[in-house]
């Protein structure tokens, strides 16, 4: 009998640790895949925000949804994008990125796959640039005749604060002939530096890498190519002159001049202009957008003080253009403290 009851207990103890060790088993396959799981979708939201465009997404902004699966090792995610608000005017994008992560590691028999899904708020962030005036010159403005100069710091948009008329440096500064009105902004003329070389750095433009290195990608190379469309009034290129340019009529998106720039007659660009030596401008023509020259004074050009001719000008600041011109460059930028874990699936 007592040889009996030892082997009961026997049995009994060795089924308690049996059952002890696959609870445990269970439990540690079961946080395991969890934990791969959790980490598939984390990867999957992170490598989505910083590397949309690898993806084969390039829209800017990003299109109303946009899905891909990442797979991995072991596992995927299943990654959607999907815009919950927008200001097409100002160009204000709202998001909410959610990643699905599915661990595929072989289970324990008759355990489903584990999954989890994790979510993050972002915003569309168009590319930026520091804007100090409607009209920013590294060699100085001087303007002639009696017409107004018409170089407005107010936002046309009305999105951001006012910047300066014109931007310059204090020698040779702003000049003006004749009894126009002056720029208007906040302030009317604002100092830089006390001298173009010195007004360079405080521009933060790296103009050796838009000229001399592929910083900007433009769409349009003159020459050899030829001056485009603007009939549909969404396209906002990046048009780049290699040489001194003459505007041949309105455009809008980002135009860049290696050399000077001539605007005659009743023509608008709307957008960005960064122009390598100075512009000459006779008539009653201007830029929507935003105005920077002089920039070769950057690579160690010597330039005369700018002429911006006679004629009323229009060189007005507008966040929405400027905006829109720089739209390619922009990222996802995910809102502080607005990552969500556990995410519905539905």
């Amino acid at each position: 009998m007592a040889m009996l009851v030892v082997a009961v207990f026997a049995v009994l103890l060795a089924a308690g640790f049996s059952a002890l060790g696959s609870e445990r088993r269970v439990n540690a396959n079961n946080d395991e895949a969890e934990l791969d799981a959790f980490t598939l979708a984390e990867t999957g939201l992170e490598r989505f925000v910083a590397r949309r465009d690898s993806l084969g997404f390039t829209a800017a902004p990003p299109a109303v949804t946009e899905s891909t699966r990442m797979v991995f090792r072991w596992g995927y995610a299943d990654v959607v994008l999907r815009r919950v608000r927008e200001d097409t005017v100002a160009q204000l994008y709202g998001y909410v990125v959610r990643s699905h992560g599915v661990s595929t590691v072989k289970a324990l028999r008759g355990t489903p796959q584990a999954e989890r899904t994790v979510a993050q708020y972002a915003a569309w962030q168009t590319g930026n640039m520091n804007v100090p005036a409607s009209w920013t010159s590294l060699s100085g403005l001087q303007k002639n005749g009696a017409s107004d100069m018409g170089t407005g710091g107010t936002d046309a948009c009305g999105k951001m604060p006012s910047v300066a008329g014109v931007a310059v440096p204090a020698n040779p500064g702003y000049t003006q002939n004749g009894a126009g009105l002056a720029p208007q902004g906040s302030p009317p003329v604002k100092t830089l530096a006390p001298t173009p070389a010195q007004m360079a750095d405080s521009v933060t433009i790296d103009w050796n890498g838009i000229v001399n290195g592929s910083a900007v990608t433009p769409d349009v190379t003159i020459p050899p190519g030829s001056w485009p469309s603007f009939f549909d009034t969404t396209y906002y290129p990046v048009v780049r002159v290699n040489g001194d340019f003459t505007l041949p009529g309105d455009g809008r998106g980002l135009l860049i001049v290696t050399g000077s720039l001539t605007m005659s007659g009743n023509v608008t660009w709307h957008g960005l202009v960064l122009v390598g030596n100075n512009v000459t401008s006779n008539g009653n023509d201007g830029v929507d957008g935003a105005t920077i020259t002089g920039l070769n004074i950057k690579l160690g050009a010597v330039l005369p003080q700018g002429d911006v001719g006679n004629g009323t000008k229009r060189f007005n600041y507008n966040s929405c253009t400027v905006a829109r011109a720089l739209s390619r460059y922009g990222q996802l930028v995910p809102y502080t403290n607005a990552w969500v874990d556990n995410w519905p699936t539905y």
